[in-house]
């Protein structure tokens, strides 16, 4: 079975069913639900996701977020723990703090990263998918 780690947007996009998302993702979020796929959900995503929810960005709420996620037996929180943070460090300074996160969870877990990111998609340390 494949591991990936599913970035902000994409998470929304996918519970909002949001046309944006590609059908790739789209598919692999389906897949997580049904739990054919392993999608890991860094903490970090979920406190982005938390505060684009109450600065009213989003027709989500993190609650229905999380209960999304928990019903997905595919879908795994992950934690911004120390060999992450290590990792983290070695990444590019250039990248937002949550980039670096992502990317660091998605090198530690040995995932492909399920990212609309350029920056993060221009990576030679992570693979991307979208």
């Amino acid at each position: 079975m494949d591991t990936y780690v599913v970035d902000a947007h994409a998470l929304i996009w996918f519970i909002t069913e949001d046309n944006r998302l590609s059908q790739k993702t789209d598919q692999i979020l389906e897949e997580a639900e049904r739990a054919e796929a392993e999608v890991l959900v860094p903490t970090i995503i979920l406190a982005e996701i938390t505060h684009i929810a109450q600065r009213k960005k989003i027709k989500v709420t993190i609650d229905e977020v999380l209960e999304r996620v928990q019903q997905g037996d595919g879908f795994i929180i992950v934690p911004f723990d120390f060999p992450i943070l290590q990792i983290m460090l070695k990444l590019p300074e250039e990248w937002e703090i949550h980039d670096r996160i992502i990317g660091a969870t998605a090198y530690y877990y040995s995932a492909k990263l399920i990212t609309k990111d350029e920056i993060l998609r221009e990576s030679s340390e992570i693979e991307t998918i979208w």
